[in-house]
């Protein structure tokens, strides 16, 4: 009973935070009035969950006791819960990102027992659920989604309580106050120290690197022509792969491993397709097959397969035509909750700080790795005469997407060489 509350609040725990962390906001825009575009280093969606994934890494990182760790969950759970209670206004997502951050980081330390394989999977699957369903949750959020309250008078903006988040927080304290009472999470494992500063600079790399790609992104679409026919490419998004990979291979033993799990992840999801319905209770089915593919994943790791369904994934998106576009569409809404999360419960357990990091890079790292943009001529709409695609920046893009997750499978091969503990005539490194 006591396993199942503590499942229960990380898995809850975990969606709430990266609900919180992906949630848009007014006033993100690809196209305002400043040609450099700074303000999207400072207000932006990208930049809060950047603020958010930071405090998380700075939370697991530092904090240790058990006590610690769940003060500073409650203290986020408070902040997420004012912020939901305030409603509109310019400056709500600092508070909102530090207490989704702060919780996301505080579970994860929560996690140091000898359960943690358990106790990991359950709060990266709670994660990833929320990644994968922050977008069309928003749909339902509020009578209009949030990225357009920009465009509207202020007198159809509501500031009414976020119903749905303040429900979502008063499970998460619950179920989390019981399990701390109870002491479910089990007896304490003392936290490696080693890494400490190479988990740091990861920690704030990776989110840094997903901002300054965003900021390129947008200044790109602000560039582009407005009187020109053009189309323009914008390539810089092939960085996130190294910063990845380097990470992981940075990190000591075989830590890195769920932050490449991350990568692949991002990379297969970057298709653009989402779950998308006009009945609520069917973003159940996605939920359940995250759920499903990380017990799956806990009860046969291997990540490699996990990998490799995600390299499935992104290679359907050659199906774009009609009517074997279908197969892209079963894919990105189907096959994709299982084999993410799988591929992330398959590569637990890990350091605290190694697994807060990978499930707020998501988050964090939202720009596709290549993206064509721009004014076309029209063209008139033909049948197609074959299933795959007959765009060659298509081809190149998907090919450029499963690059990305076949280099994150080569790179989990080679971290699993490494041996999954310090011997004990190492020295700690720094």
């Amino acid at each position: 009973m006591n396993r199942t509350v503590a499942l229960a609040s990380l898995l809850l725990g975990g969606f709430t935070a990266t609900i919180a962390l992906t949630s848009n906001m007014p006033g993100n825009f690809a196209i305002i009035t400043d040609s450099s575009r700074v303000d999207v280093l400072v207000y932006s969606a990208a930049a809060g969950a950047t603020l958010g994934a930071i405090t998380a890494a700075f939370t697991v990182i530092l904090a240790r006791r058990r006590r610690t760790l769940a003060s500073i969950a409650a203290l986020g759970l408070v902040l997420l819960a004012v912020t939901s209670f305030h409603g509109f206004w310019q400056w709500e997502f600092y508070p909102q990102r530090v207490g989704a951050g702060a919780l996301l980081g505080a579970l994860a330390g929560l996690c140091n027992t000898r359960d943690r394989p358990m106790l990991q999977t359950a709060l990266a699957a709670g994660a990833v659920g929320g990644l994968l369903l922050s977008e069309p949750i928003d749909e339902y959020r509020s009578a209009f989604p949030r990225r357009y309250a920009d465009y509207l008078p202020a007198d159809y903006v509501s500031a009414a309580p976020d119903a749905f988040m303040l429900s979502l927080l008063s499970l998460t304290v619950v179920a989390l106050l019981v399990a701390i009472q109870r002491g479910a999470f089990g007896v304490p494992d003392p936290a490696r120290a080693d890494g400490r500063v190479r988990e740091l600079a990861v920690g704030v790399a990776v989110p840094v690197a997903g901002l300054l790609l965003h900021w390129s992104l947008v200044r790109a679409v602000q560039g582009m022509s407005t009187t020109e026919v053009t189309q323009e490419r914008w390539l810089f998004g092939l960085a996130v792969t190294p910063v990845f990979v380097a990470g992981a291979l940075w990190l000591p033993r075989r830590q890195g491993m769920v932050l490449l799990a991350a990568l692949a992840f991002i990379a297969a999801a970057s298709g653009g397709v989402r779950w998308s319905s006009d009945s609520w209770p069917s973003l159940l089915i996605p939920a359940m097959l995250v759920v499903l593919g990380a017990v799956f994943g806990r009860r046969w790791p291997s990540p490699l397969v996990g990998v490799a369904a995600l390299a499935l994934v992104a290679a359907s998106a050659v199906f774009d035509e009609q009517p074997w576009d279908t197969v892209h569409i079963g894919g990105a809404v189907l096959l994709l909750p299982f084999a993410a999360g799988f591929t992330v419960a398959a590569c637990l357990p890990s350091s605290a700080p190694a697994t807060t990091i990978s499930l707020a890079a998501p988050a964090a790292v939202t720009v596709p790795l290549i993206t064509q943009f721009g004014w076309t001529a029209y063209t008139p709409l033909t049948p197609s005469r074959t299933a795959l695609s007959s765009s060659a920046w298509q081809w190149t893009s998907t090919g450029v997407t499963v690059a990305a997750v076949l280099i994150s499978g080569a790179a989990i091969a080679w971290l699993q060489r490494r041996p999954a503990e310090k011997p004990p005539s190492v020295e700690a490194p720094m």
